[in-house]
């Protein structure tokens, strides 16, 4: 993703490659737990309306007598991306796939733009996007398909869905005008377009969705699950798109996604329905657990620094003892206790999460200074599940406390398990066992699985070599497309909730 001038929007270029992350096999809990909590959106979904423009050229491609040959209707969905990323650009509207191809070709003002090679799955041709089905396949449509707008044909092509996505279809094309979609029509076909088409072709960019149109309504139907037969995933997307609002309302402004995550991280002065506080536990079990993976990676990025500082390498009893050594010197006292002692010294309610947060999350400090404020949150979020029995039962319903991933519950079971061991004895084994050992564990099963080699060291003679450094990083669970969404329909603005927006949470209360 990437940002053009001052569009703040992140832009849709190429899929970011993945390989090398989550390296100790946690932070997946926490993505299978978001995932549930805000389906139908995704973190590279970031515009409302191309689910509408998506159902809309399906649709099209039917009527004009479809092929059911897949390369045809592959070619029709590039076409239609590529100059959906030209008319954005154009109206400087972000969030759209291709578009820094799409503002390279504006750049070249040239008469008209003949984007048929760089529609084309040629790789010798400069493509507006590699992927092979575009930002359609990419991203858009297993979203889709979870709301129900999408489906697959025999013949294994895509395409909108006889009620909900042949609505959404009609809606666009009744928004646009008969005139506009005639021509977006055949500026698909030709694959040729000229600035002045791309001027009359503006009403169908993302920011484009009016006010008082069926359209705008039909999104916020959809989004808020009055569309779709009541489903607990629809419904659990409509809670949480709420709990947005809600928040909005609260800091009385435009949220942001860190805005939403400390905002549901506490229960509210003012009571929230029982199904809305429901998904709020739900929401603070996930930041629980981003919290938890977010320290022991902190181990972890510690016991690298510990190996790089000897050029030989270091072996694990060496690791160990460097762990002992440097808690052993620390002048506060509750390290020399038993991790229960420290537990029950923390008050989970009044410890600085945030700030604790953001300094495991900066790049800034040192890995051993940074390990005691991970150790610190460790033993609050310990505590906070110990005195919080509704917060340990959202955890144990969203997160695995069994099999190969580890989680929140997982590791807060083994500490429970070595909670009379003292602070230094049980955190230098944590991170000889739950850090290093477990980090070679995911690595080689990524090695053996996917072929990728993301060991941050590895063994030699008996001794562990620095390859890479790591810095802890929090997961990203959709928050800020959600948001987004939100703003594309009118119910947040850069004030924060708008009339429409407080009129939706009046009509789910």
């Amino acid at each position: 993703m990437s940002g053009g001038g001052l569009n703040l929007l992140p832009q849709w270029t190429e899929k970011a490659d993945k390989r090398g992350l989550d390296p100790l096999g946690m932070q997946n809990s926490g993505v299978v737990l978001y995932q549930s909590l805000l389906p139908g959106i995704s973190n590279v979904t970031l515009r409302m309306r191309y689910y509408g423009y998506y159902c809309w050229v399906s649709e099209t491609y039917a009527r004009r007598g479809a092929s059911s040959d897949f390369e045809a209707w592959r070619n029709w969905v590039r076409r239609a991306e590529a100059l959906y990323a030209l008319v954005s650009a154009r109206a400087e509207d972000g969030g759209v796939g291709g578009v820094d191809w799409a503002n390279r070709r504006l750049a070249a003002e040239t008469r008209t733009i003949d984007f048929a090679a760089a529609a084309s799955t040629d790789a010798s041709q400069e493509r507006y996007l590699r992927q092979a089905l575009g930002v359609f396949g990419g991203a858009y449509y297993t979203q889709m398909a979870e709301m129900g707008l999408f489906t697959q044909n025999r013949h294994g092509i895509q395409v909108a869905t006889r009620d909900l996505g042949r609505r959404a279809a009609g809606l666009f094309a009744d928004a646009i005008g008969p005139d506009l979609a005639r021509l977006l029509r055949q500026k698909i076909t030709d694959a040729r377009v000229s600035a002045k088409d791309l001027d009359r072709l503006a009403p169908i960019a993302p920011s484009e969705i009016s006010f008082e149109s069926e359209e705008r309504r039909f999104y916020e139907a959809l989004l808020f699950a009055r569309e779709e037969a009541s489903g607990r995933s629809a419904e659990s997307r409509a809670a949480t798109l709420r709990l947005i609002l809600e928040t909005a309302r609260a800091i009385a402004g435009e949220p942001g996604p860190e805005d939403v995550r400390w905002q549901l991280f506490d229960p509210p002065q003012a009571p929230l329905s029982d199904r809305l506080e429901a998904q709020r536990l739900n929401w603070e079990a996930y930041q629980c657990q981003d919290l938890m993976q977010v320290a022991s990676a902190a181990l972890l990025a510690w016991a690298i620094a510990i190996i790089n500082a000897d050029g030989q390498g270091r072996s694990l009893s060496e690791i160990r003892g460097e762990v002992i050594a440097h808690l052993s010197r620390q002048d506060d006292a509750v390290f020399k206790t038993d991790w229960r002692a420290l537990r029950l010294s923390v008050d989970p309610q009044a410890i600085a999460y945030q700030d604790l947060w953001d300094d495991l999350t900066s790049a800034r400090g040192a890995p051993a200074d940074k390990a005691l404020s991970a150790i610190t949150l460790m033993a609050a979020l310990h505590q906070r599940l110990r005195t919080r029995p509704d917060l340990a039962d959202a955890v144990a319903r969203g997160l695995p406390g069994h099999g190969p991933a580890r989680s929140l519950r997982t590791e807060l079971d083994w500490l429970e398990s070595r909670e009379t061991d003292t602070v230094v004895d049980l955190i230098a084994d944590y991170v000889i066992e739950r850090v290093v050992r477990r980090h070679s564990w995911v690595a080689m099963q990524k090695l053996r699985r996917q072929r990728d080699y993301t060991f941050l060291f590895e063994q030699r003679d008996g001794r562990l070599i620095f390859l890479a450094g790591y810095q802890p990083v929090a997961t990203t669970p959709r928050l800020a497309p959600a948001i987004q969404f939100l703003e594309d329909i009118h119910l947040l603005d850069e004030d924060g909730l708008t009339p429409l927006g407080l009129a939706a949470l009046e009509t789910a209360q």
